[in-house]
């Protein structure tokens, strides 16, 4: 892949020249990752470059309930301004390279006090070539949001991003949900939240070649409270990397993380929980978890959940477990009139619900257990 070509013979909004410039000669000095970069050691994109990507617009469908706005970004720079100020020094390479190529962006605007009654709900398609989507959320002071982001691909390649910036006493529920199979999903979220607000995260992962999640969230008010939640399912040789990160900066602060995965065939997995509290981030009170569930001996879980801890007042966990089906669970089911493969079913699908069942919206939650258990049979039958 000539990268150097790409970036020259895209085109963007000419008020973004100067960003994208820097970003791509970032990208450039800083090439793709590798095996040799600890944050990438078991997630190999380096077959990226062997490919011919052309640059592509995705196909995204809009519904935005009143009280939101929602603009493109090409005319609302001004606004996007502050999202976009230190992009280009950025550390991840395909959020440079988002950058660099930017020209599909969206700025969505909730002024304060607003409180839809209805989620804002995107859904961004990708079918071949090279996509870069770019999401920007501004959520004002003491306002609702319940955002969903769906994905779905063919065989390309996305790399998408979304900022969120929640204002004090604000409320976000925040759906980012993957449907795919052969194509190659790198994607990034950064959030940022300021006094007594709360944001919910639900990473969802139905399968793809290639899958890999950068989260980052900065604690930046006294009160402020995330939640993440994830599932990730994967098949065959798919393989799917959850790299999470809280910034807890200021004092008072919680977070809970809980990520489950369920994994077939030869499907490869990689979950990185990583949370830092930092000196001044008292009564900080964090917990993290990361579940496996493997229905084969050739599936594969790298899990590492990690705390860094420089203040001295806090309460801070984390775990990880890695196993197969309970066979004590299973011979009680089926002792209870379960055929063999239903009561398989029935367990793998409980272990799943308890991600899905976290989700507020109802509508979507149902939407999301539907998802699931139309891909369980397939991936049992697999294991089988």
């Amino acid at each position: 892949m000539d990268w150097e070509a790409l970036l020259a013979s895209a085109e963007g909004p000419p008020g973004l020249a100067t960003l994208r410039r820097a970003a791509g000669a970032r990208f450039l000095e800083r090439g793709l990752p590798s095996p040799r970069d600890e944050a990438w050691r078991y997630t190999d994109t380096r077959f990226l470059a062997q490919q011919e990507l052309q640059l592509v617009r995705p196909v995204i469908e809009i519904d935005a309930p009143d009280g939101v706005h929602v603009r493109p970004l090409e005319e609302a720079l001004d606004a996007a301004e502050p999202f976009l100020a230190a992009e280009a020094e950025r550390e991840l390479p395909f959020r440079l390279l988002n950058t660099a190529l930017l020209r599909d962006g969206l700025l969505v605007e909730v002024e304060d006090g607003t409180t839809p009654e209805k989620a804002l709900q995107l859904t961004i398609t990708t079918t071949h070539g090279l996509a870069v989507p770019r999401l920007l959320v501004a959520v004002g002071e003491n306002a609702r949001l319940t955002l969903v982001e769906r994905y779905r691909a063919g065989s390309g390649v996305c790399l998408p991003v979304t900022q969120l910036s929640v204002g004090r006493g604000s409320r976000v529920e925040h759906l980012r949900i993957h449907y795919g199979s052969s194509d190659v999903h790198i994607g990034c979220v950064e959030v940022q939240q300021q006094r007594d607000s709360f944001v919910a995260s639900h990473l969802l992962t139905f399968g793809g070649r290639l899958v890999r999640n950068d989260l980052s969230f900065h604690l930046l008010g006294s009160g402020a409270e995330v939640q993440l939640n994830g599932l990730y399912l994967a098949d065959g040789k798919q393989h799917v990397d959850n790299h999470t990160t809280v910034e807890h900066a200021v004092p008072h602060c919680d977070s809970r993380e809980t990520y489950r995965g369920i994994l077939g065939g030869k499907a490869s997995a990689v979950f990185n929980g990583r949370v830092h509290v930092h000196p001044d981030a008292q009564r900080t009170d964090a917990q993290q978890s990361n579940q496996n569930l493997l229905l084969t001996d050739d599936a594969i879980i790298h899990t590492k959940p990690e705390l860094e801890i420089y203040a001295d007042d806090v309460k801070c966990t984390h775990g990880a477990t890695i196993g197969q089906l309970d066979r004590e669970a299973l011979f009680y089911l089926q002792s209870r009139g379960l055929a063999h493969d239903e009561a398989r079913r029935m367990l793998v699908d409980s272990f799943a619900a308890e991600i899905v069942r976290r989700i507020g919206d109802e509508p979507l939650r149902n939407e999301l257990t539907e998802a699931v258990v139309a891909r369980l049979p397939g991936m049992l039958a697999e294991a089988a």
